[in-house]
């Protein structure tokens, strides 16, 4: 589905068919989805989305191709091996909106079982992490630190209200995820006619 549609109800009705448990997850994704309208970038506004029978996951793209994340944790998990054949996967993109209209976007179907084996391949190390915190204050932490020093900084700064997850080489992630979107047109195998003389 390549046009600009509203995404909401096209991804409920995945849930209805498709979700038989824990169909409450649904309203999270729809938050999250109803923010992103006002995200400026558009690496902001793409998520990797998935319906399975018992719930849904909602993930940004990027990070689901960033290997320590949560999203690359959760996406890749066991690859719900069971469920292959139950799980109802798509690329999903925002288009910029203004609070409360419609959500609006494209949504791409995607071949789970293809698509988590490109992640598991493909997918680069967290090189750093950049936390906004509820007091304003912003920090940028290696990886390795992150975890250890977490608890200590939301105790002194409040909340982390934005966390991001960087690889050594953004421009390596973005070419990746270029190509992820854009895969390339397979060509014809049939022979071509000659031409005539």
């Amino acid at each position: 589905m390549e046009k600009k549609a509203d995404i909401i109800p096209i991804l409920e009705g995945i849930v209805e068919q498709n979700t038989v448990s824990y169909r409450s997850d649904f309203q999270y994704d729809v938050q999250r989805l109803t923010a992103a309208m006002l995200e400026p970038s558009q690496e902001d506004r793409t998520f990797l989305w998935m319906s399975r029978p018992h719930g849904t996951w909602l993930f940004l793209e990027r990070e689901t191709f960033l290997r320590e994340t949560p999203a690359f944790i959760t996406w890749t998990y066991g690859d719900y091996v069971a469920e292959d054949d139950q799980i109802k996967a798509c690329r999903v993109t925002v288009s910029p909106g203004r609070a409360g209209g419609f959500v609006l976007g494209k949504i791409q179907p995607l071949n789970y079982g293809e698509q988590v084996e490109r992640v598991k391949r493909l997918a680069l190390s967290v090189q750093t992490v950049a936390l906004r915190f509820e007091d304003g204050i912003t920090v940028t932490l290696p990886y390795e630190e992150y975890s250890d020093q977490f608890r200590a900084l939301v105790s002194a700064h409040g909340k982390a209200e934005h966390i991001r997850y960087q690889p050594e080489n953004e421009g390596e992630l973005s070419a990746l995820l270029y190509m992820e979107r854009h895969p390339p047109k397979q060509r014809s195998r049939r022979p071509r006619k000659p031409t005539p003389r």
